[in-house]
């Protein structure tokens, strides 16, 4: 974990020296342009070949030049993290599951949809029981709300009926299917 967080911790700042240096470039290059612009602009206000409202028109349209290009950098940056997020999850889906069918297993056959816990009983950590014979029933089309402290396994249902864990002791059923 430690060597993960640290590769993280290079990239990530990796990712944010580099846009530091884009910004900082795109700001030089613009206030330089910005300024060469202005100077021609006003050279020609002095020699009588345009006007003031010449000059307000060119610094307008300078100004509205570099909206576009700062949020050009802003749309590929969102790309590129969403091109990098997407892969992050085809990896995780070309992953096998820690919980598998038993053999012959066949396959859950939802109708109805009642959900039912059996003295259900779980802990992520044996010497710290989370869920101590947990029984209850959810009738098909109905809602129950599930209340209580933090750490008292609200989380831990929703968990354990979509499989992320198998309960330490106990049934969960779906329309009667375990």
């Amino acid at each position: 974990y430690d060597a993960s967080m640290e590769r993280y911790e290079k990239a990530s700042t990796q990712t944010y020296v580099s846009l530091a240096v884009l910004n900082a470039g795109q700001a030089v290059i613009f206030t330089v342009g910005m300024t060469a612009v202005m100077l021609l602009a006003a050279r020609d206000i002095m020699a009588g070949n345009t006007t003031i409202g010449g000059f307000v028109l060119v610094n307008t349209m300078l100004i509205q030049l570099s909206m576009p290009l700062n949020f050009m950098g802003m749309i590929y940056r969102e790309i590129k993290q969403a091109l990098i997020d997407i892969d992050d999850m085809f990896l995780i889906l070309h992953r096998n599951p820690e919980i598998a069918d038993r053999a012959g297993a066949p396959p859950l056959k939802v109708e109805a949809g009642t959900v039912r816990f059996e003295d259900v009983r779980f802990a992520y950590i044996p010497e710290r029981p989370i869920l101590r014979g947990v029984s209850f029933e959810v009738p098909a089309g109905k809602t129950v709300a599930i209340v209580g402290p933090s750490g008292a396994g609200k989380s831990t249902l929703s968990r354990l009926l979509f499989r992320f864990y198998e309960p330490g002791a106990g049934r969960i059923t779906i329309d009667g299917q375990d």
